[in-house]
C-alpha cells in the first residue's frame, strides 16, 4: 500500500502531466499559448462546484470540466487565430489574471476563500492514471496523424504550410481548444486531490512551473513529462524546508539553464526513436539462428 503522501504526490504528477501536455499541443504549431493555465482554473472550479453543490460523480465532473474548458478555450481561440508569437503569449497570459479576478468576485465560488470541502473520491489515483493513459493515447495518435503533421508544418513555417493547403487559422483554433480541454481536465484532478481550491493557485507561479516542466522534459515530445514532472513537482519535498520559499527562483534558474544548454530538453525528439530501435535490435539478437 502506498502512503497518503505518496498517493497525493502521484496524483499531482498525473494532473501536471495532463497540464503540460496541454501546453505542448499548441507549441507544436509554434504557438506560445498560456491559456492552458486559466482553463485549469476553470476546470478545477467547475468540478469542485459540481461535486460539492450538485453531487455529481467524479467522471461526470471531469467530463463537464472538459466541455466547459473546450468552450472557454474555443472562443478566445477564434481571436488568437489572427495573432502569433508574443501577442498570443501576452494576451493568453492576461486571460489568466482576468479569470482570477472574476473568480475572486463570485460569491457562489467562494470568492477569495475558494471552495473547501470538496468530496473525497475513492481510488482517485487509479482514475487519474486512467485519464493519463486515455489522453496520452489520444495525444500520441494526434501527433502521428495528418493533423499532427499539419501542426508541425505550421510550427516550422506557417507560410509554407499555407502553400501546402493547410488552413492555419482552423488548425490554430483546433490546437488551442484541445490544449484547453487538457488544462480543464488537469484542473479537475487537481481540485479533487487538494479537496480545496483557491484563485491564487492559478497565477504566474503555476505558469512558470508548467513552462519549466515543458522545456526541461522536452518541448518536441510527449514523453519528456514523465521525467520533468516527477522531478520538478517533487523538488519542494526533497529540498530543506528553509529553501522551499525559493522554489520559484530555482524553477526560473533551471528554465534559463536548460534553454541555454539544452534547448530541446532532456528527451529530444530523436531519443524515443533511438530507444525503440535499440530494443528492436535487442529482440532480433535474442531470436535463435534459423528462426523468424
Amino acid at each position: 500500500m502506498l502512503s497518503t503522501s505518496m498517493t497525493l504526490y502521484l496524483i499531482f504528477c498525473c494532473a501536471f502531466i495532463l497540464l503540460v501536455w496541454g501546453a505542448l499541443v499548441p507549441f507544436r504549431a509554434g504557438l506560445l499559448y498560456n491559456g492552458t493555465v486559466y482553463c485549469m482554473a476553470v476546470g478545477g472550479y467547475f468540478a469542485a462546484f459540481a461535486a460539492k453543490e450538485l453531487g455529481w460523480p467524479f467522471f461526470l465532473c471531469v467530463l463537464g470540466a472538459a466541455v466547459v474548458g473546450a468552450i472557454l478555450g474555443f472562443l478566445p481561440a477564434l481571436g488568437f487565430s489572427r495573432t502569433s508569437g508574443v501577442v498570443t503569449a501576452v494576451a493568453s497570459m492576461a486571460l489568466i489574471f482576468i479569470i482570477q479576478s472574476v473568480i475572486r468576485n463570485l460569491d457562489f465560488l467562494g470568492g477569495t476563500r475558494g471552495i473547501r470541502g470538496i468530496p473525497k473520491v475513492e481510488h482517485l489515483l487509479l482514475y487519474s492514471v486512467i485519464l493519463v493513459i486515455l489522453l496520452g493515447a489520444f495525444l500520441y495518435r494526434l501527433n502521428h496523424s495528418k493533423l499532427g503533421r499539419a501542426l508541425e508544418a505550421i510550427g516550422t513555417d506557417a507560410d509554407m504550410a499555407t502553400t501546402l493547403g493547410i488552413n492555419v487559422k482552423k488548425m490554430t483554433v483546433f490546437s488551442l481548444t484541445i490544449s484547453s480541454i487538457y488544462g480543464a481536465v488537469s484542473g479537475a484532478v487537481y481540485a479533487f486531490n487538494m479537496r480545496t481550491i483557491y484563485p491564487e493557485t492559478f497565477g504566474f507561479s503555476l505558469l512558470l512551473s508548467v513552462m519549466t516542466m515543458l522545456f526541461v522534459g522536452g518541448r518536441y515530445t510527449q514523453w519528456g513529462v514523465f521525467v520533468s514532472v516527477p522531478l520538478l513537482w517533487g523538488l519542494p519535498q526533497w529540498v530543506p524546508a528553509s529553501i522551499n520559499s525559493f522554489t520559484q527562483i530555482i524553477y526560473g534558474v533551471i528554465l534559463v539553464v536548460i534553454l541555454m544548454a539544452r534547448p530541446e530538453g532532456i528527451i529530444t525528439r530523436e531519443l524515443p526513436g533511438k530507444i525503440k530501435r535499440l530494443f528492436a535490435r535487442g529482440g532480433e539478437a535474442r531470436v535463435p539462428a534459423g528462426r523468424s
